[in-house]
């Protein structure tokens, strides 16, 4: 079973960027980081996969924190979750992030309404 955890806030802080979610099901204590990601062209979001003894995790990241991930990833701030008390490193995630980013730039095939959101937040100006 899989499931998709929504984040709720984001925010840069102490020099890191922090994703906040809510009401996880899995304790953070119980979960490692897989250190890949996947995109969600429906939704616009990026997902960065945990996973656990028997399950993986989505955390997903939709389009109104991508500013955040930009400032971190320009930054090289690491990316923390956390949800309550409990805090997790998502390791490797500017590698990743960067690499489904040139993925996308300039590729119709994960949709146009993703291919140009990427392009207006990551790659103009």
């Amino acid at each position: 079973m899989n499931e998709k955890w929504i984040v709720e806030r984001a925010e840069r802080e102490g020099g890191r960027l922090w994703l906040y979610v809510n009401d996880a099901p899995v304790s953070l204590a119980r979960v490692t980081p897989k250190r890949h990601m996947l995109v969600d062209s429906d939704a616009l979001a990026f997902a960065y996969i945990l996973e656990t003894d028997d399950r993986f995790l989505y955390v997903m990241i939709p389009k109104p924190w991508w500013p955040e991930l930009k400032a971190a990833l320009d930054a090289k701030e690491p990316v923390w979750l956390r949800c309550g008390e409990r805090t997790l490193e998502l390791e490797q995630f500017h590698d990743e992030l960067s690499y489904l980013l040139e993925n996308i730039r300039g590729n119709a095939n994960y949709g146009e309404a993703l291919e140009r959101a990427v392009q207006e937040m990551f790659f103009t100006g």
